[in-house]
């Protein structure tokens, strides 16, 4: 099989708020796509560092049926469990500087996977979507007009091996977490299921903080496949898929503040060591705390687990046809998800082999 890289879009300039669209033409075979967004600091500062939270969807759609849709936040967090490493950042506060995010939307079941893909001669009218609103801001955003978008695709240019099907990820659900009580998603039985990504961001907070358990039943606890605490699931987590890294440079400030990506067992370091009095005095959840007496321009590397505040549960190995969830004969799957404090709006992302 052989393959190339084929830009799609390549710097465009966004609007500051949009939907992108283009049509995917009918002879693309697509393993992946690269979504690189990226926009100019405001003049004083950019205190939030990070556009991806600002991109509310990146969809692949025929018509009205949806291949693919999630936030680019959602993508990263899947990234991280895709490829164990979040994908290219380069984030920082100062003014003028631009931060560069990258998420991709990867159809094959795993790297080197050449059975699954997406066949664009298979639908009628195939298209990227993509939405984002930037926050325009002197000092905690970014000036106006500057946001770029840029998307390649890794096609297969010949020789391609007899097409299973692709991986179709999307946000199936959210919701406002409450005090307590269970919140039930019924899933879909359409296609097996390899995975599902529950994502609870709440700043200063860790995961299990807004939800307490992760139970799936089928048929009326017919069958349980889990029911778990998400304490013990995050742990179960960490001990898969390890650590993400993240490196932010922060505001020459006395006491800048970042508020990473990582949610648990988050441990930050100053990776400049020319910072005068450059100490790591707090970590809060995802909330970094730097005493930065020079006021110095510092940058700080976070070790951490749980990116964008998310917990993975895979069936199986998440690959093979034979230990993912089948429908099957099934009547009713459920996620039921405890509550356990207000302030947060979880996500839920299926992900499933399309066959």
């Amino acid at each position: 099989m052989k393959t190339r890289d084929v830009y799609l879009i390549n710097g465009q300039t966004l609007k500051d708020s949009d939907t992108v669209t283009l049509d995917l033409t009918s002879n693309l075979k697509i393993l992946y796509l690269i979504v690189k967004y990226s926009a100019t600091n405001g003049g004083t500062s950019n205190t939030l560092a990070r556009i991806a939270g600002q991109v509310s969807k990146l969809a692949v759609i025929d018509g009205s049926n949806v291949l693919h849709s999630l936030s680019m936040d959602e993508e990263q967090a899947k990234n991280f469990y895709d490829y164990k490493a979040l994908p290219y950042q380069f984030l920082t506060q100062a003014a003028g500087a631009i931060p560069i995010e990258e998420a991709i939307i990867d159809f094959r079941r795993y790297p080197g996977d050449q059975n699954f893909y997406l066949d664009c001669s298979q639908y009628q009218n195939p298209q990227l979507q993509f939405t984002h609103s930037l926050t325009v801001s002197a000092t905690a955003g970014f000036a106006t007009g500057t946001g770029k978008l840029t998307v390649i695709a890794r096609v297969i240019d010949s020789g391609a091996a007899p097409k299973q099907g692709y991986v179709m990820a999307k946000e199936l659900d959210s919701f406002a977490s409450a005090a307590s009580g269970d919140h039930t998603t019924n899933l879909p039985l359409d296609f097996p299921i390899a995975s599902l990504i529950v994502l609870d961001p709440q700043v200063g907070q860790t995961p299990d903080y807004s939800l307490s358990n992760f139970k799936l039943s089928q048929d009326n606890d017919a069958f349980i496949p889990i029911d778990m605490t998400f304490l013990d699931l995050l742990a179960r987590n960490y001990d898969e898929y390890g650590e993400a890294q993240q490196d932010v440079k922060l505001l020459a400030a006395a006491a800048p503040v970042d508020h990473s990506d990582l949610y648990g067992s988050v441990w930050p370091w100053i990776t400049q060591q020319a910072v005068t009095g450059g100490l790591v005095v707090s970590v809060a959840g995802n909330t970094i705390t730097v005493t930065n007496t020079g006021a110095t321009v510092a940058t700080i590397r976070a070790a951490g687990t749980a990116p964008k505040s998310s917990v993975i549960y895979k069936f199986g190995d998440g690959i093979d046809p034979a230990s993912i969830f089948s429908p099957q004969g099934v009547g009713q799957f459920q996620l039921k998800l405890t509550n356990a404090n207000t302030g947060a709006t979880p996500k839920i992302v299926t992900v499933q082999q399309h066959s």
